[in-house]
């Protein structure tokens, strides 16, 4: 028999950070963790750590900077894509939502089910 070893397969929910990036967070996770929309220099510091954040990974996708925006989260991200293609696309017509979809989730009021067209 083999040894056992634990295979983590809820990555949709969490995961794990790598070493390197742990320790790339660590400086805003103890003394850089001020709030980097304010005017104070501790959250200045978090705003220019993002901004070179954007531009690296902007550089990495063949992207601009300013075509990269960081969510909190999947639901949030999920959000602005299903409220952007609507909204992009709301000449097209009225089509209703599929009843799978998490309306409780989204920032989308329970009581709009029907969004501009997503075709």
């Amino acid at each position: 028999m083999g040894e056992k070893r634990f295979v983590y397969m809820d990555h949709a929910a969490t995961t794990f950070t790598k070493p390197e990036v742990f320790e790339a967070m660590l400086p805003f996770l103890k003394e850089h963790f001020g709030n980097p929309s304010s005017l104070y220099s501790i959250g200045r510091e978090g705003k220019e750590a993002i901004e070179a954040a954007r531009e690296q990974l902007a550089k990495a996708l063949g992207a601009s900077p300013e075509e990269i925006y960081f969510t909190s989260g999947g639901t949030e991200s999920d959000n602005w894509a299903i409220k952007g293609t609507a909204f992009a696309r709301k000449k097209k017509g009225n089509i209703s939502l599929p009843h799978q979809l998490n309306i409780m989730q989204c920032s989308i009021p329970v009581s709009t089910w029907r969004l501009r067209a997503l075709m």
